[in-house]
């Protein structure tokens, strides 16, 4: 009796130490590799229905970045383990559309008042956007090249970004094996969520802190974390000039959203709103210091000590303080519904625009 009691512990014993060591790197792909790659793009001679039918695509893919991240969100470990941003049908904003939004407002299957070209980042390839550029590069300096005029075109830049578009116009250098299990994501680990650089930027990518479920479920204390450099904002910025953050990534394409003369730093009016600009001490701003995941901030430095705090004097607005990078219902990819932001009123105490700007809204 005692070796059989033995036995079954060391068996649970063995299993535990399998599901602890297992589960931290979830988004690193495991499984069968032909969930993902075929040797030769067809079976029997022929090509499988159930693949892409654009295919064969690089690295012995089976399909599409969309191809592969279509379909429902149903919840982290106990249910999705693949991030999906696009559907269907048409997801539930804000409950399993993840943190960078969803790609649906924007897709030709999208039709109503919700959908459109303003909604989201168009990697549909082919579409015809009616902006000549992307919003913000008008005097950029790579303004002409396709690299940074459209997500839905071609690119011929040449070189590392020849045949670039969609998806892989940010993802530039998707690493699904990558061993991303440290806290804050590098190089070593493919850059946050893949974001990695470019030409000027040769070598650089985004840091962050990945949250596991991709913000499926999100409060104060779980979303990932975001880096920020606070400098002035005379410049479009890059980033070979804002570090490893994601504003730098953004002011690739949208380098003009980044600039704000000093001169009008502090007065009034301003002629943007500012990113990477820590936020004041005194003042409305003040009162921002529980973390909301719908209005989130940038920090100096990762990782930090308490994710449920904000401290004003050190953590920073950024582009994704309003912005989702993949998409809304809402026009210019915002986080919330700008039309319903009404000052002086009780309907969204301390949130969207409210979160930074306490003293507008009654809930200050």
């Amino acid at each position: 009796m005692k070796k059989a009691t033995l036995g079954i512990t060391l068996m649970l014993a063995a299993i535990t130490l399998i599901a602890v060591f297992s589960a931290p790197a979830m988004a690193k792909v495991k499984g069968r590799c032909d969930n993902c790659h075929t040797m030769h793009y067809s079976q029997g001679g022929t090509q499988l229905s159930t693949w892409g039918a654009e295919g064969p695509y690089n690295a012995l893919v089976v399909n599409t970045c969309l191809g592969c991240h279509t379909g429902d969100n149903v919840g982290g470990s106990s249910g999705s383990v693949t991030p999906y941003v696009m559907a269907t049908s048409e997801p539930t904003y804000g409950t399993n559309t993840l943190a960078g939004g969803h790609f649906w407002w924007v897709s030709p299957s999208c039709i109503g008042p919700n959908c459109g070209d303003a909604k989201g980042h168009n990697v549909f390839l082919g579409h015809v956007d009616p902006l000549p550029y992307a919003p913000g590069g008008e005097f950029h300096g790579c303004s002409t090249r396709n690299c940074h005029k459209s997500l839905a075109e071609l690119s011929n830049a040449g070189g590392d970004l020849d045949g670039r578009y969609g998806c892989h116009g940010c993802h530039l250098n998707p690493r699904h094996h990558a061993d991303d299990s440290a806290t804050v994501v590098g190089e070593t680990g493919g850059w946050y969520r893949f974001l990695s650089g470019h030409l000027v930027a040769e070598g650089h990518g985004v840091e962050g802190i990945e949250d596991p479920t991709w913000q499926f479920v999100y409060n104060a204390n779980e979303h990932n974390e975001y880096l920020g450099l606070d400098m002035d904002k005379t410049g479009t910025g890059h980033m070979d000039k804002l570090a490893h953050t994601t504003t730098g990534y953004c002011t690739g394409c949208h380098g003009n959203f980044h600039i704000q003369d000093t001169t009008q730093i502090g007065a009034s009016p301003w002629i943007r709103h500012p990113s990477d600009a820590v936020l004041p001490t005194t003042g409305e701003y003040a009162g921002y210091t529980q973390y909301d995941p719908l209005s989130p901030v940038a920090r100096p430095s990762l990782p930090v000590a308490e994710p449920a705090d904000v401290t004003p004097g050190v953590d920073m607005v950024m582009c994704l303080s309003c912005h989702r990078p993949h998409g809304s219902p809402y026009d210019d990819l915002l986080r919330w519904n700008y039309q319903d932001m009404q000052a002086g009123t009780s309907g969204d105490i301390n949130t969207g625009c409210f979160a930074c700007h306490r003293n507008k809204d009654t809930g200050s």
